[in-house]
């Protein structure tokens, strides 16, 4: 694979799909209002921990299965008998539960969500045998078209009056058109599955399991929470921030969908320099918009919420500011959970998922109730911080890691400057309309930009990696 092509494709169309999904939630979160999206929110929350309940690690354990060359067709058989088995549960359940999740959630949605986890769960399946296929550029005009459909769709019903179910349908369509685009592209087949490879995705999904539900809960388990502590409308504020800090890390998310099959392969051929070489470049990356986002968000994080979204969303400026600094260790975590699937040792990421999933669901419970919105935005901090350090304490045992400090440290210098740069634009220009807040964002855009590439060694790889893009 050519990491940097295939980051980079990844990562131009990511940046269409990041640009339509912003416009479509501000037009989403101005048309609804608080406490309708937060309802939204509260479905999709409850969609993805049914999800997680119904892939409980398949998905992982087929990329690396089919990534490492293992029966490939079997391994996607083997998959699909047990997705199904899973969802015919977890439908059940959930209309068990019909009653008290409507009164969660704000209203009754069960049959939808029965049918957004099915064609959630398909596709992603799906999209996860392409990735193992080491197909990972092409998934990504699917997830372009998926989230085209999803805004489309629901931007139409909205105009006929179907208020909240106007996302929930549009998600339905959209994972269906995922669906079916993936099917065109994959080429392994599914064939019968014989009990080894029953056997072989059970031993590794039982861990990765854990570690998705760890994933999860890193998502969702504020919102979670907030739900049965707060209103809606704080649960509209608050996801929007989440979403917003999620822009930020997008490429890091990118560049590590594209760095595990790539970590897989070479460590099955025995290249352990190149492993290490890998990781430790791949820090750098991750980081490399993370940190100027955190200094932007110090400076106008209150500005950013109230221009695009409105002033009733600024009650969650505070934990917008946390749940940035979050993403931080965020970035070196995604580095790291790709190296250990690599080194296939899900093992190590169950341990560390399940002290941080435990510190999430604790420190939520307790500091919601007591700190709201900052509370729930700190404990997703210490639990990310938590599960970084365990992580990154078994990728040791497995190879040497190599932080790149002093290109981490030049990023910071240039961080620090456009921040100077940034208070001193606000001293002379307020940031209270969509204009003023797109020149602050550029101006300081470009002050970064020039300070990354003043720095030699920062200057040299983005030169090297440029390069390599059109090959």
């Amino acid at each position: 694979m050519n990491l940097a092509r295939a980051s980079s494709l990844l990562f131009g169309v990511e940046l269409l799909n990041t640009a339509l999904g912003f416009f479509g939630t501000v037009y989403f979160a101005r048309e609804l209002g608080a406490t309708l999206l937060g309802i939204f929110f509260l479905f999709e929350a409850t969609l993805y921990t049914m999800a997680t309940v119904v892939d409980f690690g398949l998905r992982g354990a087929v990329e690396k299965r089919i990534s490492a060359g293992d029966d490939p067709a079997q391994m996607f058989g083997a998959a699909v008998v047990l997705k199904v088995l899973l969802i015919f549960v977890v439908s059940v359940f959930v209309l068990a539960v019909r009653e008290p999740l409507a009164g969660y959630v704000g209203t009754d949605l069960a049959v939808e969500l029965i049918g957004v986890v099915i064609a959630f769960e398909l596709s992603m399946l799906v999209i996860h045998v392409l990735q193992g296929e080491l197909r990972v550029a092409q998934t990504a005009v699917l997830h372009f078209l998926r989230s085209l459909t999803f805004v489309t769709v629901a931007v139409g019903l909205l105009q006929y009056g179907y208020g909240v179910r106007a996302l929930v349908y549009a998600l339905l369509v959209s994972y269906t058109v995922l669906l079916v685009g993936g099917i065109l592209r994959v080429s392994t087949p599914v064939a019968r599955p014989g009990r080894r490879h029953l056997r072989s995705l059970y031993d590794y999904a039982k861990f990765n399991g854990i570690w998705g539900l760890g994933g999860h809960v890193y998502n969702w388990m504020d919102v979670i929470v907030i739900g049965f502590f707060l209103s809606q409308a704080a649960v509209g504020a608050y996801e929007l921030a989440w979403r917003l800090t999620t822009t930020a890390i997008m490429f890091s998310t990118v560049f590590a969908r594209v760095l595990f099959p790539q970590l897989s392969a070479w460590q099955a051929d025995g290249a352990v320099e190149k492993v290490r070489d890998l990781i430790s470049e791949a820090m750098t990356v991750s980081l490399l918009l993370i940190v100027p986002s955190v200094v932007g968000v110090t400076v106008i994080g209150r500005e950013i919420l109230g221009v695009i979204f409105g002033l009733e969303y600024t009650i969650a400026a505070a934990a917008f500011l946390v749940l940035m600094i979050e993403k931080l260790p965020q970035a070196v975590n995604l580095v790291f959970d790709k190296a250990i699937q690599a080194f296939d040792r899900p093992k190590y990421g169950a341990i560390a998922t399940v002290v941080s999933l435990s510190m999430n669901i604790t420190l939520n419970v307790l500091l919601v109730p007591r700190y709201g919105l900052v509370g729930a935005a700190a404990a997703t901090l210490l639990s990310v911080i938590a599960n970084t350090a365990i992580l990154g304490y078994y990728l040791g045992r497995l190879t040497t890691i190599r932080f790149p400090v002093r290109d981490v440290g030049w990023t910071v210098l240039a961080a620090v400057g456009m921040g100077l740069g940034l208070v001193g634009l606000t001293q002379i220009l307020t940031v209270d309309t969509p204009q003023a807040l797109l020149a602050a964002i550029g101006g300081s855009a470009i002050l970064y930009g020039a300070g990354v590439l003043a720095a030699p060694p920062l200057r040299a790889k983005i030169i090297e990696n440029v390069r390599n893009v059109p090959g």
